[in-house]
């Protein structure tokens, strides 16, 4: 038989409810922090990048730009998400998303939804599209470094305006033919978001006061003293100037400019050290270039200037200029090699060829593109995006479309507005993307002689040592 049942002491019993309720007790609490750490983190993203260049955080640039943001930005990829390729810019999408709630982002396959990629006009993989307030950017392959750059140039500032002077048979920025048109530097500017308009000189007008830059852009005909004059009170209030002169362009313009300081060269700019690979000798890179300057520190690859001509700065600083302006910073911005030489052989512009002559020709290195700032004695330590600026060029084919993607000319021609604009951000942004980006290659007439010597010349004698080497060692020596 069975003994008799004993119950538990209700001392016992109590115990055992105790622990009960302190079980329970723990799971609700440790339910509780979960879920409240669980909505910190929703609200507050952290994360740790641990690699050695930080390759996953946002730069300080990028920052900047994304806190100066003053609208909502939407940007839409368009897609394969199967393409392990795109994992960066969908990851950069997710940082800058978490950085600031202005930016938001959608990653749309196109195979799953083409009707929307119709309704956006997409009809390739890899498109990006970045919107705002109306306003539309949009960028090919999907390429993370090009993001930021497309958020600024969207929501940056609309009001600055830029005037090219007409009426003396100028470059036109509406040309689209393929060497002598300037429609793809019309088309940067744009990106840019500057207004763009024709000024003309005539009939008493005055120069805007709107006008952030103007522009003279390889007139073929002469100035008139008025039209100088208006120039000449536009200076004088502050304004800035960019100059591009060819060889034996507009004589007066030349000479109003020799007041400035800016004295062009009539001569042709040769250097056949650094032609490219098999071309003429009046098309060659730039490759010494100022460190000092916005306009050309920042530049990845040297220039290819055509047909250039040389330019000197005549008056270092202090040098008086009219309307009581004085010569407050001066620099070369580009010079030719030690090599080059301003010719002044009348054939070498129609022919191509020519030779240094000492008593005739100008040796290098030969400055290309100047920059003046000018100031008033009693306004001297003002802003230098206050004070009269003047950037000359001794060549317009840098910006054409056959040169302009060049090497390093369409930075080149960017930055000198940029920086007159007083857009030196939009420099920035130009400089970290093009730290991600190789320039195109081109090789100098000089650097194909040394490919050349290296290869059929060097190597083979080196070989043919080490030949020699071997056999004599084992013909005398074993």
């Amino acid at each position: 038989m069975d003994g008799p049942q004993i119950s538990p002491a209700p001392a016992t019993r109590l115990a055992l409810w105790r622990n009960y309720a302190l079980l329970l007790y723990t799971t609700l609490a440790l339910a509780t922090v979960l879920i409240v750490l669980n909505l910190i983190i929703f609200d507050h993203n952290v994360r740790f990048d641990l690699t050695p260049n930080k390759r996953f955080t946002l730069s300080e640039f990028d920052k900047k730009v994304l806190r100066g943001l003053g609208s909502d930005v939407k940007v839409m990829s368009f897609i394969r998400t199967e393409d392990p390729a795109y994992l960066e810019l969908s990851e950069l999408l997710f940082r800058v998303a978490a950085f600031t709630p202005r930016v938001t982002f959608q990653v749309i396959d196109v195979n799953k939804s083409p009707g929307l990629a119709r309704q956006y006009g997409v009809s390739t993989y890899g498109q990006v599209i970045v919107q705002t307030e109306g306003r539309r950017r949009e960028f090919d392959n999907a390429r993370a470094d090009g993001l930021i750059p497309a958020i600024l140039q969207l929501t940056h500032d609309l009001n600055k305006h830029l005037y090219f002077t007409a009426g003396h048979g100028e470059r036109d920025l509406f040309d689209n033919d393929r060497s002598a048109g300037y429609s793809q530097w019309r088309s940067l500017l744009l990106q840019n978001n500057y207004q763009i308009s024709n000024l003309s000189l005539l009939g008493g007008a005055e120069v805007p006061d709107d006008a952030n830059v103007v522009v003279v852009l390889g007139p073929q005909k002469d100035f008139l003293p008025e039209e100088l004059a208006v120039l000449g009170r536009y200076l004088t209030r502050g304004g800035h100037l960019i100059v591009m002169l060819d060889p034996f362009g507009s004589p007066s313009l030349v000479t109003f400019l020799a007041q400035y300081h800016i004295k062009f060269i009539d001569q042709v700019l040769v250097d056949p050290a650094y032609r490219l690979s098999a071309g003429e000798i009046l098309t060659t890179q730039i490759p010494l270039r100022a460190e000092s300057s916005e306009v050309t520190r920042t530049l990845t690859a040297p220039a290819v200037f055509s047909m250039a001509r040389g330019i000197e700065v005549t008056g270092g600083e202090g040098a008086m200029a009219p309307d009581g302006l004085q010569v407050q910073r001066e620099g070369l911005l580009l010079r030719s090699s030690y090599e080059s030489w301003a010719s002044g052989d009348p054939k070498a512009v129609t022919t191509g060829l020519t030779e240094f002559q000492k008593d005739r020709d100008l040796k290098g290195p030969i400055a290309v593109a100047v920059e003046v700032d000018l100031a008033k004695p009693s306004n001297a330590h003002v802003a230098v995006a206050k004070m009269t600026r003047i950037v000359a060029f001794g060549d317009t084919d840098f910006a054409s479309n056959q040169f302009i993607e060049m090497l390093g000319n369409r930075d080149l021609v960017q930055n000198a507005i940029n920086e007159l604009a007083n857009d030196q951000i939009l420099i920035a942004s130009r400089a970290r993307l093009n730290r991600s980006a190789g320039a195109a290659f081109y090789v100098s007439d000089q650097q194909s002689r040394q490919a050349f010597v290296l290869a059929t010349v060097v190597l083979p004698l080196i070989l043919f040592s080490i030949g020699m080497t071997v056999f004599v060692r084992r013909r005398f020596f074993v």
